[in-house]
């Protein structure tokens, strides 16, 4: 095997390892949480304040702008191990609720140091004409590994319990650790004139600069945090509403529904260097057209549901055109990522990939606030709400059109070669 391909190999291994371990620690938390209060408010309060750290992912990206991403990622892993096996010994004593609450904000404040710093790795591994392959296999992966985690923890957690799941957690984080050690990652020491504050002050000023004066950079930002806004919050969100409220799925075809959309995420990941080969900034526009005429295609379906046979037409168009809008919704994504990666300077990946990291992952709250007040009211018909998502998207894709219809190639590449 090639060393480029070993280096990715080893990425890719120690990261879904590593975020396996995660999802099943946040998994068995956050049941044992609610089986312990039996209160939705204090278990949501939880997880809201172990979201609060991707605000502040700009300065891990700073950090992994200033040293060895290599000896980061190990690093970010014993550092999580270390967090997991305080949170055993929390749930073997006291069981505190506020302990295993600032734990898990310290967890999330790792794991949003560790996102820019993977992100940016990448283009140093790999050629830029792989980059959408290679930045859609990583997420889809480590996406199927989020899907994955939920299912295996709910098991174990019903016969092992949430210690000995945090144990388990704590192994995997040492052995995503063991395998990142492998990793050879360029890098090239940059001395801290100023002290360590000052420097990754300045480099955090200068990496908004970057991406304030590149309008490329920008402009995918701008519509990376939109595509979340809409398009994700309305799967999260919207989907549920769908399919129990609408169509009236039982237990088995509301799971088959949303493990369909996970799915379909997945895949446009894991596929999006074979569906952007034709795809460029001057024409990304017609994925969101096609997306908006596909939520209009959905809305026609679901006007038949009320009925057992309308229920079950509505439920068969809503698979036939909800899984082509999660696939264009992770390649539109890929894409973009690697577009930034292209004319991003190497000493500013970092800062300018957790930038465009804490916009989108920002964005989907916000977003869900939005689509839960359109679905407020929804109870036997969704025509209207649905129309107004497609609408949106459709502007999204005029806004598209409108920011990127002058952009060529010599916009990207070009770019690149002058920094």
């Amino acid at each position: 095997m090639k060393k480029g391909q070993k280096n990715i190999l080893y990425l890719i291994l120690g990261q879904v390892i590593s975020v396996f371990g995660g999802a099943i620690l946040r998994f068995a938390l956050s049941l044992f949480v609610l089986d312990q209060t039996g209160r939705a408010d204090i278990f949501a309060t939880v997880l809201a304040i172990s979201s609060i750290p991707v605000l502040v992912a700009p300065i891990g990206g700073a950090i992994a702008d200033r040293f060895d991403r290599r000896m980061l990622m190990v690093l970010m892993d014993i550092a999580n191990a270390v967090l997991a096996v305080f949170l055993f010994f929390v749930l073997g004593m006291n069981q505190s609720i506020f302990m295993i609450g600032a734990l898990l904000f310290l967890l999330s404040i790792v794991g949003s140091f560790d996102t820019p710093v993977v992100t940016a790795s990448i283009p140093l591994l790999v050629e830029e004409s792989k980059l959408e392959k290679v930045n859609g296999l990583v997420n889809g992966v480590l996406s199927m590994s989020n899907v994955v985690a939920p299912i295996i923890g709910g098991i174990l957690y019903s016969i092992l319990g949430a210690q000995v799941l945090v144990a388990c957690s704590a192994l995997f984080f040492l052995l995503a650790a063991v395998i990142e050690s492998f990793l050879q990652i360029p890098f090239e020491k940059r001395a801290l004139e100023k002290g360590l504050l000052t420097t990754l002050t300045s480099d955090l000023i200068e990496g908004f600069q970057e991406v304030r004066k590149n309008s490329v950079i920008l402009k995918s930002i701008l519509i990376a945090a939109l595509v979340n806004f809409v398009l994700a919050s309305f799967f999260i969100v919207g989907t549920p509403v769908i399919l129990r409220v609408i169509l009236q799925a039982n237990d088995s075809m509301y799971g088959f529904g949303m493990s369909l959309v996970s799915l379909a995420t997945i895949l446009g990941a894991v596929f999006a260097g074979f569906f952007t080969k034709k795809l460029r900034l001057n024409n990304l526009y017609l994925t969101f057209t096609l997306s908006g005429l596909l939520l209009f295609a959905m809305n026609l379906g679901l006007t038949f549901a009320g009925t057992p046979s309308g229920n079950v037409l509505g439920f068969v168009l809503f698979v036939i055109t909800g899984i082509p809008i999660g696939m264009l919704m992770s390649v539109i994504s890929i894409y973009l990522i690697s577009m930034v990666q292209r004319v991003t300077p190497k000493e500013n990946l970092g800062k300018v990939m957790a930038t465009i990291v804490a916009c989108a992952q920002c964005a989907v709250p916000l977003g869900q606030i939005m689509i839960g007040m359109i679905f407020k009211q929804t109870t036997s018909n969704v025509f209207l709400p649905l129309t107004f998502i497609a609408c949106s998207v459709l502007l999204l894709s005029f806004l598209c059109y409108y920011l990127f219809r002058k952009t060529v190639e010599t916009d990207i590449y070009g770019r690149k070669e002058m920094i």
